[in-house]
């Protein structure tokens, strides 16, 4: 018998013993509870990223490019090198670092689609196939409106506009993204 259906066996006799008794709100803190493990354990990828400290050249030259087009959109003069982007007009560089990517919200969006339980394989697939461009496009609109922003109100408010607003429209993004997936 494989070793995962197995674990699987033993967990579903375990969990209906002793969830048989819970009250309703117990029964949801249960949820709670086996969610956030779950998401905990599904963190273990995202730790091993980090370690081996992947080359995410490829991933941010096709940001670096992105945002260089969107920024043009908004008459924005750019001259791109690389990942490296330089404003002529405020005199500005703009380095799309490995954690400008949005590889970060990515693991956290796979983490909590395979921390939902009974949803099938398939649709899991789906909501990560799917959500991925989605947090493409809003990172490099994150990150282009940044710069727009920090050029429009001043380059000392760049660091307001990109941690404390964006970081947080990241994030709210995400959730948006896996409460969306939940619901249909």
């Amino acid at each position: 018998m494989n070793p995962f259906l197995k674990i699987s066996k033993y967990w579903n006799s375990f969990e209906k013993k002793a969830t048989k008794k819970f009250t309703a709100t117990q029964a949801r803190l249960w949820e709670a509870l086996v969610f956030v493990a779950r998401f905990m354990l599904l963190a273990l990828p995202f730790y091993f990223v980090l370690w081996i400290n992947f080359d995410a050249y490829f991933l941010q030259v096709l940001t670096a490019k992105t945002v260089a087009y969107l920024l043009g959109i908004l008459n924005v003069v750019v001259e791109l090198q690389g990942h490296i982007l330089y404003i002529p007009q405020a005199e500005w560089t703009v380095e799309i670092i490995k954690d400008c990517v949005g590889w970060k919200s990515v693991m956290a969006l796979w983490g909590l689609i395979f921390a939902t339980r009974n949803i099938a394989f398939k649709k899991r697939i789906y909501g990560v196939v799917l959500g991925i461009p989605l947090i493409f496009a809003g990172n490099v609109i994150r990150i282009a409106s940044s710069i727009w922003l920090s050029i429009v109100f001043g380059l000392d408010k760049f660091s307001i506009i990109h941690d404390m607003l964006w970081q947080w429209g990241l994030i709210a993004l995400v959730l948006g993204i896996w409460w969306f997936w939940v619901k249909n």
